[in-house]
C-alpha cells in the first residue's frame, strides 16, 4: 500500500463493526457519488489507476475497496483485509462480501466461518453480491426457497453469476419447477456483460 493509504489504515479498528439499517440508508445516498468519482480513475494504465484510487481513498470508500481488490490479487491479504475493514467502518456495506471471503478462506485473518457467514447475512438485503454468495450456504443446507429468493434478488440486480446459476436451476427443474422460458431469459441477461453489478462496484 502507498504511505497515504497506510496512514488511513492504521486508524482502523482491529475488529469488524456491524452497522445498522439506518447506516445503510445513509450509505445508499452517498455511495453512487463515490462510485462515479472512483470510475474516473479507471484506466488501461493500471499503475495510474492504482495511484488515482490511492489519491482519493481518504474520502472515497469505493476507492478503498478497489485498492483492496488489487492487493488481494497480488496475494497481499493482510493489506486487503485492512482496506476492506476501513471501507466498512466508513459505512460501505459492499465491503462485507469481500471480508467474508477472507474469513472463509483464512486469508489475511484467522479463518472464521461463522464471521464470514454473519458478514453476508448482515447485508443480504442491500448487497446483491452478498446475497448471491449467501445463497450457496442455503443451497448446502437444502433450504432451497431461501436460496432462490437470494438468487432472484441478485439476478435482478445484474450479478451475472446469479443469472447463470438461476438459468441452470430453472432449466434442470430439480429444486424448483422447471421454467425453460425464464431459463432462456436469464441466460440472455447473463450474456449481456454491459451492466454487470460486480463490475460497477469493484471496477473490474
Amino acid at each position: 500500500m502507498k504511505k497515504s493509504t497506510k496512514v488511513l489504515v492504521t486508524a482502523a479498528l482491529a475488529s469488524v463493526v456491524f452497522t445498522g439499517c439506518n447506516q445503510y440508508e445513509k450509505s445508499l445516498k452517498i455511495l453512487p457519488n463515490e462510485i462515479a468519482q472512483a470510475n474516473e480513475c479507471i484506466s488501461t494504465n493500471k499503475e495510474y489507476e492504482k495511484d488515482c484510487y490511492d489519491l482519493i481513498s481518504y474520502k472515497n470508500s469505493i476507492a478503498l475497496l478497489r485498492l483492496g481488490i488489487k492487493e488481494y490479487g497480488q496475494g497481499k491479504y493482510t493489506d486487503a483485509y485492512q482496506l476492506y475493514t476501513l471501507a466498512k467502518q466508513r459505512g460501505n456495506f459492499y465491503a462485507n462480501a469481500l471480508l467474508s471471503e477472507l474469513y472463509f478462506k483464512g486469508r489475511g485473518v484467522k479463518q472464521n466461518q461463522e464471521m464470514g457467514l454473519k458478514l453476508l447475512e448482515d447485508v443480504e438485503d442491500v448487497d446483491p453480491i452478498a446475497a448471491y454468495k449467501l445463497a450457496f450456504y442455503y443451497l448446502s443446507k437444502k433450504e432451497n426457497a431461501d436460496a432462490l429468493e437470494l438468487l432472484e434478488y441478485a439476478a435482478k440486480n445484474n450479478v451475472k453469476d446469479a443469472q447463470l446459476k438461476l438459468s441452470k436451476i430453472y432449466a434442470e427443474g430439480k429444486i424448483t419447477k422447471a421454467n425453460p422460458e425464464k431459463s432462456k431469459a436469464l441466460q440472455k441477461a447473463y450474456e449481456d456483460k454491459t451492466n454487470s453489478f460486480i463490475s460497477k462496484i469493484y471496477g473490474l
